[in-house]
């Protein structure tokens, strides 16, 4: 493939095809005239690929060309599988990292990967507590006699896998067992931080963070709108993830919030845990090795660790939100698919969201990651002073030509509602003179998700339907080869609608000018 050529104006961007995940290739033209290049993500569900032969090499190779190897910002959304297990693939022939070849300037991130932000490393802390516990969730169903194919352990080790990377259960027990050898002095919360640390996920930041010269940025809504380096006039402003507990932990949308499933979509049905050990043992989220019960404490002689759990955690029937919050509990008895669940959720929701604002129409590309219900209504209240000039969250939305569907269209991270309504909806997106020109880009590989042990409707079907109608047929879905014209719209209409169609990639302009 040649260079990907910047636009006179406005910013091009390519979808890669590469299966069920996102990878995006933004680029715009700078200053001294030269091309800016901008990556969003790059992953896969394993074994997603919607044509076998267009594997994440492949994918990686053609940004490697398209850029000349010079990316000038990566942005990352969030740690699962399939926005960031790209960057830790090897190349089939050296078994050297892809992105190697390939500079990288700036990373951005959301302020949760932020080493020195007290709440992020809270939030943190939480994800390892519950990735623990369902490692020892799967680790009493096996010692039950469940096998890792049977139907209650199936889903459980494939939510795990998108937590860790490629790695299922197994491969992280192994990891806490060869730390708790290495490091017998350390707490178990600490032996599994360390292990944590080793999964496919996380080693995919840390390798971008080793890639560029200086910190990452990390992004938040509080903050002034961000520049790119070397481009004159584009705004970026980040619209989440929100600092707010409660809206991180609100995951489902609400009554007129939510868009109607599909009367075929495949309902998800929930492993009952079986677990060896008295009845006691039996409301432990983590082995015993890993935590120490409510009960324990309570009970117990210790005045200092009843002070410090009650201090940390609170004390049961009396936690307010910033205590309960914490817990686990006996959460995982709901199923450890439940928990699994929750834990893939709660991740989406930490998703980076950031509008890209063009200088001359005011357009708007929306980015939303896979953010879930409370994301998307934390940003009504946001503002920014630009020059003067007040900036909302629901005036870019209305200028928003271009939307990169959350969660690959799936039914809790696209809000149903009213341009009337008071939080942030598809109705709100591409208003006014704006209309007629939303674009919207879904990374999905329907049949593979369809055909999963337990389905799932990627895209909602409604949704997409809804995105057709207010599009008027401009919508790219990653496992559809073309964009078909709907037959009523007029051909002069859809031969305005320039595109590039490979098996590859698509690729769509917005231009910095009027229609």
């Amino acid at each position: 493939m040649p260079r990907m050529e910047a636009p006179e104006s406005g910013v091009t961007v390519r979808m890669y095809r590469q299966g069920h995940g996102d990878c995006f290739l933004l680029a715009m033209r700078k200053v001294d005239g030269s091309a800016f290049y901008m990556l969003i993500d790059c992953g896969l569900w394993t074994n997603s690929e919607i044509k076998p032969d267009q594997t994440i090499d492949k994918v990686i190779a053609d940004i490697a060309e398209a850029t000349a190897n010079r990316l000038d910002v990566v942005l990352v959304t969030h740690e699962h599988m399939d926005h960031v297990n790209g960057f830790a693939a090897k190349d089939p022939a050296t078994r050297k990292p892809c992105f190697d070849p390939i500079e990288i300037g700036e990373l951005w991130l959301g302020w949760t990967e932020d080493g020195d932000d007290p709440f992020a490393n809270s939030l943190r802390e939480r994800f390892h507590d519950t990735l623990l516990a369902l490692m020892g969730a799967d680790e009493r169903l096996e010692r039950a006699g469940f096998g890792i194919h049977s139907p209650n352990r199936t889903m459980l080790r494939d939510l795990l896998s998108f937590e860790t990377g490629e790695d299922a259960a197994d491969a992280l027990r192994e990891r806490f067992r060869k730390v708790k050898r290495q490091h017998p002095a350390l707490s178990p919360r600490r032996q599994g931080a360390l292990a944590i640390e080793g999964i496919t996920n996380k080693r995919a930041i840390k390798y971008l963070r080793d890639r560029i010269a200086g910190d990452p940025v990390f992004l938040r809504p509080d903050h002034e709108p961000y520049r790119l380096p070397g481009v004159d006039g584009v705004r970026v402003y980040a619209l989440g993830p929100p600092r707010d507990i409660e809206l991180l932990l609100s995951l489902e949308p609400q009554g007129e919030e939510e868009f109607r499933l599909s009367a075929d979509g495949a309902t998800l049905s929930l492993l009952a845990a079986t677990v060896d050990g008295g009845p006691e043992d039996t409301n432990r989220a983590f082995d015993p090795r890993f935590g120490i019960s409510r009960k324990n404490v309570e009970q117990g002689p210790d005045a200092f660790l009843k002070a410090f759990f009650a201090d940390h955690y609170g004390v049961k029937g009396k936690r307010g939100s910033a205590e309960a919050w914490r817990q686990i509990d006996s959460d995982w008895l709901e199923s450890g698919e439940t928990l699994a669940l929750r834990l893939n959720d709660e991740v989406n929701n930490t998703s980076l969201v950031i509008a890209i604002e063009l200088p001359g129409t005011g357009k708007v590309l929306l980015f939303t990651g896979d953010a879930q219900r409370g994301n998307w209504v934390s940003w009504a209240p946001l503002k920014w002073n630009v020059n003067g000039r007040i900036i909302t969250a629901r005036d870019l939305l209305g200028r928003t030509v271009l939307y990169k569907v959350g969660h690959h269209g799936s039914h809790n991270a696209t809000l149903d509602g009213s341009v009337a309504a008071d939080y942030a909806n598809l109705s709100w997106l591409a208003s006014n003179a704006f209309q007629d020109e939303f674009v919207a880009m879904i990374p999905a590989n329907t049949p593979w998700a369809a055909h999963k042990d337990k389905p799932w409707e990627h895209p909602l079907r409604f949704i997409e339907e809804r995105l057709l109608q207010k599009a008027r047929g401009r919508v790219f879905r990653s496992d559809v080869d073309h964009v078909a014209k709907p037959g009523d719209i007029a051909a002069d209409e859809w031969q305005r609608f320039k595109r590039t169609e490979t098996d590859l990639f698509f690729g769509y302009t917005v231009a910095d000018t009027a229609a």
